[in-house]
Formats: structure tokens, C-alpha cells, sequence
């Protein structure tokens, strides 16, 4: 036979998102997802001046469209196809 006891298992969730460009606050919708936004993240490796950091970014649709403007070479854009 089997006997079980209750465990509290503690977890991080996202509770809030800010844009790094402009510093809104990611609204969520009545589900509680959060609006799109460009999340990166990147450790830097041994040959680069920030050897061992991590970099994490998030933009928002707005000013990840500001951001890719910028750009001499512009992005892929692939489709998916459903």
C-alpha cells in the first residue's frame, strides 16, 4: 500500500514584461498571455569583449519594427505556411 503526503513545489513564472526600448509595461490578454515580443538572449563566448555575460532582451512589436529599420540589411521574413 501507498501512502502519499502534499508537497509545495516553488516555481518562477513571468509575472510582468517591460519593453527595454521603451520601457512599457507588456499588457496581457483576458487569458493572462502576454502581447508578442521579441525575447533574446545570448551569452557571450570566449573571443568577445563580454566573455561569460549573459544578455537578455525583450522588445516590443513597436519598437522591435523601430529597431529592424535601422538595419542596412534587412531581416528574412519567412511565412508559416498552414
Amino acid at each position: 500500500m501507498r501512502q502519499y503526503k502534499t508537497i509545495s513545489v516553488q516555481k518562477q513564472e513571468v509575472a510582468k514584461i517591460y519593453c527595454n526600448g521603451c520601457g512599457k509595461l507588456i499588457p496581457k490578454d483576458q487569458h493572462g498571455n502576454f502581447e508578442e515580443v521579441l525575447h533574446i538572449q545570448k551569452e557571450w563566448g570566449y573571443l568577445s569583449k563580454r566573455d561569460g555575460e549573459i544578455h537578455i532582451i525583450d522588445l516590443c512589436q513597436s519598437c522591435y519594427e523601430k529597431w529592424i529599420n535601422t538595419f542596412p540589411i534587412s531581416p528574412v521574413i519567412n511565412k508559416n505556411k498552414k
